[in-house]
């Protein structure tokens, strides 16, 4: 190769090289910028994660997006009786939302000039405000001056969820970043209106209106001067200030926020003065009013049922038919006969421990309507959320022979027909059964057959009526149960709810109707709207006649006073009563169910798992005097017997 050529390639072999340095620092370069970007974009993916709250899983919440688009905040479901007063408060927040448009204006003013003076002119975060504090802080060498403001409180009450275990620093970094967003999104008013209808007042109650019916019995437009300021001050320490509890520290807060709200034009120098004079004065705590219950289960069942489309909205006001002396009178008589029964009052009781407790169940209706005046689905929900009312079926026993009877009289038989009460022997499934029986008769009247509960009669006559009939009035005045084509039927060996037995009891009582147990009468939005409203019975079924209804209804009277029901009497109940007792198999269950004027209500007692619940113990004794003693309670509450 000559010299020419060998500087030619040297030329060539240098050049790319070069190119090829070049191209390997471009590609250098270019890695750096991705490499620089993906970390600019993941820090800013951490900082917004660290930085920003959202909805905690499973907690009920709404997100910036929600209300921009007028989504209302999470509200417990109300629950009121017949009367509408509360019951309860469930699966929600305790809040009691004010419309934005309802907003007392001296309301708003004061929580202004306390809580966040200059709100109508920063953006979400006072840089004044948080200058004047640090300086207080550096000057006091304490960190006590927060200055929060309203809208930055709202983002810590909105995501206080998501903020749990969060440091004090990153919150507040949270709050300064979320609370301009807040106003931008929404308006100042708006703001406004969510922190009155957000901000926790103790007791687990969120929002200004919850918090003045609870404490004083009126909504937030009737509160006084004193009551405003009482409000007032307890935000800033909800259980320090609580007015119950610490009566004396609570008034002297309130006298210093009427000083600020004097200063501040909110109230003149006058009112506030006189306000400063006023006695603190609450009223008495409502009863249960946060505590989920049977009732409330039931409740929120029965709403999902009638109006699907409703069950889940937040603040709803459901109207119940419960009445409260009715509910709490059952719900004593219970418990007492629990305690009567495990302490060995009966018997001897064999004690399994709390993992299968003795149980109870109670429900009361009216005869005439269906609408449901008590409802006890067991001895305490925090320990067992089953509901013995309706959840449960039990084999019942000698409840079944009113139905009985009711079909031998509409098929043309007297109630005071003979009926055999003798041994009978039946073949079935390839085994011969014969019912035991109390009873030593051979033979007896349809009604002293009923009234002493005679086992063997009952089968002689339901053999002789037939399952079909049996199964046809029994379904037609609401026992909804599978009654197989067997003979034991005929004493109780099918099962079904307290519910319907105490329903389909009702067709005695009132002339032979058959009514329709429910416990919602009405469902209102929280400005009073009415969303959904019980049609009522309009043509009401009456499968019975009203002679067979009377004729069944006078010989359950007879039960209760001279029959197997006579330990109601020895509880105490003197007033007009029919009913019947129902033990089932080695006393697994107890029960009676009965009448009393435009009332229907039934008690069971029994184990959750099937077994004795104390030797020979039967229908009458051990669930009569529960209702005996639940009957009496009622009516000395009105006043004296009925009817």
């Amino acid at each position: 190769m000559d010299r020419i050529s060998m500087r030619s390639l040297l030329r060539r072999v240098s050049a790319f090289g070069a190119r090829l340095s070049s191209s390997l620092v471009r590609s250098r370069r270019r890695t750096w910028a991705v490499v620089g970007t993906g970390a600019v974009l993941v820090l800013g993916v951490v900082v917004m994660r660290t930085f920003t709250v959202s909805c905690a899983a499973d907690v009920p919440c709404v997100t910036l997006n929600d209300l921009k688009n007028g989504v209302p905040l999470p509200e417990a479901m109300h629950v009121l009786d017949r009367f509408g007063q509360p019951l309860a408060d469930v699966a929600g927040p305790r809040r009691r939302a004010i419309p934005e448009d309802a907003v007392p204006e001296r309301l708003a003013k004061a929580w202004v000039a306390v809580e966040d003076r200059r709100f109508w002119s920063h953006g979400g975060v006072d840089v004044r405000g948080i200058l004047r504090a640090a300086v207080q802080d550096i000057r006091t060498g304490d960190l006590q001056e927060g200055a929060s403001t309203i809208p930055m409180q709202l983002v810590r009450t909105l995501w206080a969820e998501s903020m749990v275990g969060v440091s004090g620093w990153r919150r507040k970094v949270i709050e300064a970043r979320m609370a301009p967003k807040l106003v931008d999104a929404l308006g100042r008013e708006r703001v406004l209106t969510l922190y009155l209808n957000s901000i926790y007042m103790g007791n687990g109650l969120y929002g200004v209106g919850a918090a003045s019916r609870y404490y004083f019995g009126v909504p937030p437009d009737s509160l006084s001067v004193a009551e405003t300021a009482t409000l007032v001050g307890m935000t800033r320490a909800p259980e320090r200030y609580e007015p119950r509890r610490h009566p004396e520290r609570t008034v002297a807060r309130r006298n210093v926020v009427l000083g600020v709200l004097s200063q501040a034009g909110v109230v003149s120098p006058d009112a506030a003065e006189a306000a400063r004079a006023t006695p603190l004065h609450t009223v008495d705590e409502p009863p249960n009013l946060h505590r989920q219950g049977y009732i409330t289960a039931a409740v929120a069942r029965a709403v999902a049922q009638v109006a699907p489309d409703l069950a889940g909205r937040a603040g709803l006001y459901v109207t119940t038919t419960i009445d409260p002396t009715i509910q709490a009178a059952g719900q004593r008589a219970l418990l007492a006969q629990l305690d009567a029964i495990e302490l060995g009052r009966y018997g001897r009781v064999k004690d399994l421990g709390p993992a299968d407790p003795l149980q109870g169940s109670a429900v009361a209706i009216d005869a005439k309507s269906g609408a449901v005046r008590a409802w006890i689905g067991g001895r305490d929900f925090g320990d067992s959320q089953f509901d013995r009312v309706a959840q449960a079926k039990r084999q019942v026993g000698s409840l079944v022979k009113p139905f009985i009877v009711a079909s031998a009289v509409q098929e043309g038989y007297g109630i005071l027909d003979a009926v055999s009460s003798d041994t009978i022997s039946i073949r079935s499934g390839g085994a011969v059964w014969s019912p035991n029986d109390h009873v030593t008769s051979p033979i007896m009247p349809m009604r002293e057959a009923l009234v002493h509960s005679s086992n063997r009669a009952a089968v002689h006559l339901g053999r002789t009526v037939g399952y079909d009939r049996i199964r046809a009035v029994a379904g037609q005045v609401g026992l909804d149960a599978q009654i197989p084509d067997l003979p034991s039927v005929f004493i109780g060996s099918f099962e079904a709810s307290l519910l319907d037995l105490t329903g389909a009891f009702a067709a005695f009582g009132n002339g032979g109707y058959r009514v329709e147990p429910h416990l919602v009468e009405r469902i209102e939005d929280a400005q009073g709207q009415v969303l959904w409203q019980d049609p009522g019975q309009q043509a009401q079924d009456q499968p019975l006649d009203p002679v067979t209804a009377f004729v069944v209804l006078d010989a359950l009277q007879d039960v209760v006073d001279r029959g197997t029901g006579r330990p109601v009497r020895a509880a105490g109940y003197a007033g007009p009563a029919a009913g019947k007792t129902g033990t089932t198999n080695d006393s697994r269950d107890a029960w009676f169910v009965g009448l009393v004027p435009d009332l229907a209500a039934g008690v069971w007692i029994g184990y959750d798992q099937p077994r004795t619940i104390v030797p020979g113990g039967a229908g009458g004794t051990l669930a009569g005097p529960a209702w005996g003693a639940w009957m009496k309670q009622v009516d000395d509450s009105l006043g004296g017997p009925r009817g």
